[in-house]
């Protein structure tokens, strides 16, 4: 599953959560310093693995 990059609305704290597309989607992302579902997804660089070699 994705791990997505949080910052709280509320309490300013960034995190980090791992959800499921259905999840993030529903909106199930909630600050675990203080509880708050008023977060803003914060975009990051990612990296995929592969098994091809290049």
């Amino acid at each position: 599953m994705p791990l997505y990059s949080f910052v709280c609305q509320d309490c300013k704290k960034e995190f980090t959560l791992t959800l499921s597309f259905a999840e993030l989607e529903r909106g199930e992302a909630k600050c675990p310093e203080c509880g708050s579902k008023n977060v803003q997804h914060k975009l990051e660089p990612f990296f995929a693995v592969t098994s091809k070699k290049s």
